[in-house]
């Protein structure tokens, strides 16, 4: 690859899951992966970088099933080799409220502002927010260092890439959490030029435009 050359990274966050729809809170022990909704708007997203003549150097996916069914469905229709599990990019570990309801989540354990109570755990045995921060913003940088100069998509959660706009760019939007932003299927394009990180597109769905 071109010396000096910069290094895409697109975070794309997974299609419409059972999860979102039933209001689960749902991480890798308990994701039952994409609602027919959701394989339609993967075949969206194909067709839009498919358009976008993109030919990625590498195709990542979170182990989570709701991210690694997306993946597999990009590399189906782009021609891409399988998808290679990252661990690392995976959501926010939940601890003990990985399966619990969102309002069950709340009846047990209690909603609160990560960001104002950055170390404490979402629920016993989970991550923190300096936590899943720092991990979010190392995976990112270890992806840049071994693809330098290249593209890669890496299939992820809405949380990861809240959590990577904090630790790399130092931005969080109001609400860290919500099924809506960034989108299903939603383009989160960051770009290192070899001295800095940007963020080029943010929660970039138009492919879902008109038949979400």
């Amino acid at each position: 690859m071109k010396q000096g050359s910069a290094t895409r990274v697109l975070l794309v966050r997974h299609a419409q899951s059972h999860a979102s729809v039933k209001k689960l809170i749902a991480g890798s022990r308990s994701c039952p992966g994409l609602t027919e909704r959701g394989r339609e708007q993967a075949a969206r997203l194909t067709a839009r970088l498919e358009a976008e003549r993109l030919r990625p150097h590498a195709l990542l996916t979170s182990p989570v099933r709701r991210a690694r069914e997306t993946a597999e469905s990009l590399a189906r229709g782009l021609g891409l080799a399988a998808p290679v599990v990252e661990t690392e990019v995976r959501e926010l570990d939940f601890g003990a409220a990985d399966g619990l309801s969102i309002d069950e989540y709340r009846r047990v354990h209690g909603a609160f502002d990560m960001t104002a109570h950055p170390d404490r755990p979402f629920a016993p045995g989970g991550e923190t927010w300096n936590r899943f921060r720092s991990r979010a913003g190392r995976a990112v940088n270890e992806l840049m260092s071994r693809h330098r100069g290249g593209t890669v998509v890496v299939v992820c959660h809405a949380g990861l890439i809240v959590a990577v706009m904090s630790a790399l760019l130092d931005v969080v939007p109001p609400v860290l959490f919500t099924d809506a932003t960034p989108a299903a299927t939603s383009i989160n394009e960051f770009v290192h030029d070899g001295t800095r990180w940007d963020l080029l597109r943010f929660d970039d769905a138009q492919h879902l435009d008109g038949g979400n």
